[in-house]
């Protein structure tokens, strides 16, 4: 944060140098001095107060403490909880939080942002068995971090997408809780690093990571699990399939994101070749399907009840 910060005075600094700049250059008494130095020192003060405008608006989104007050719960652990969120953990969690994609435990220790050929600094994914600073957060700080997307101290997670798992029932959350508690203690190594660079700042800004409103305080009901379209809906939802598919998965329009298709021709097949899709990663339409831009490894961990349910909540969108 602070590195951001120091960055950001700078730039402002030079913003104000070059504004001052095109004052000085306007009142050249040389008229093709002062028609040829006005306007390249003015582009200049525009792409520096673009900048400028840009990073603070990231540090401010990134770093102002924001988050609904923690709710004080002690999660009762159970074999049925333990199984439940270990499954969601593995769908969700292990792809950023385990060395090796779907392994357990989730030890951390990869860095998301590595693959990205772009300078946006390091994210390393933490250890999130009880060898890491889960350990030190009650039942209610950790519920609060995965639903809201906020650490303890108030501070947004910028690279996490923790903020579609808002749609978690009450009983999924805590299932996760249980499973996070009850996974073998792995030392960590050493601090997780999370060091954003000024670029990163200005591309949270544009919206390459979105970042929705603080969720309401009321846990959403719990769904009927089975393979209906409500239960579909609800899968959708934390997986977040309008991230990419747009809201109503007619095909994606983010800049920053994958823009995925339209999900209309998925109507056309039956559940067992949608099934089939995710387990596989090649579609009967489509073909070979980008793990990068489509997580299907991740997503075929779903049983099959539950992609049935997404089948089925596909097909009554539109």
């Amino acid at each position: 944060m602070l590195a951001n910060i120091i960055v950001w005075l700078v730039l402002l600094a030079v913003a104000v140098a070059a504004g001052y700049g095109v004052w000085r250059a306007w009142h050249l008494r040389r008229p093709a001095l002062k028609w040829s130095a006005t306007p390249l020192a003015g582009l200049l003060t525009l792409i520096l107060v673009l900048f400028v405008v840009l990073i603070g608006v990231g540090i401010v989104k990134a770093y102002t403490p924001r988050g609904n007050p923690v709710v004080e719960r002690t999660v009762e652990s159970t074999p049925e909880r333990v199984a439940r969120g270990e499954h969601i953990a593995r769908v969700l969690c292990s792809s950023c939080h385990s060395l090796v994609s779907g392994e357990l435990p989730m030890s951390g220790g990869k860095d998301v942002l590595a693959d990205t050929g772009i300078p946006f600094g390091v994210a390393t994914a933490p250890n999130l068995t009880p060898g890491g600073r889960i350990d030190e957060w009650s039942d209610g700080e950790l519920q609060r971090v995965i639903r809201e997307g906020t650490y303890p101290n108030g501070h947004l997670m910028t690279i996490m997408s923790s903020q579609t798992f808002r749609v978690f029932s009450q009983e999924d959350l805590d299932s996760i809780v249980s499973y996070l508690r009850s996974q073998p203690a792995v030392e960590s190594a050493e601090e997780p690093k999370q060091s954003l660079t000024p670029l990163a700042m200005a591309m949270l800004t544009l919206g390459a990571v979105p970042v929705k409103p603080v969720p309401d305080p009321e846990v959403p009901p719990a769904v009927q699990r089975g393979p209906t379209a409500e239960y579909g809906g609800y899968i959708a939802g934390f997986i977040d399939c309008a991230l990419c598919h747009g809201d109503d998965l007619s095909g994606g329009t983010e800049p920053f994101l994958p823009l995925g298709p339209n999900l209309v021709t998925v109507k056309s097949w039956t559940a067992e070749q949608f099934i089939d899709t995710m387990r596989t990663g090649v579609s009967p339409t489509r073909g070979p399907l980008d793990p990068d831009e489509m997580p299907w490894e991740s997503f075929g961990l779903l049983d099959d009840d539950e992609l049935t349910a997404l089948y089925e909540f596909i097909k009554s969108v539109r």
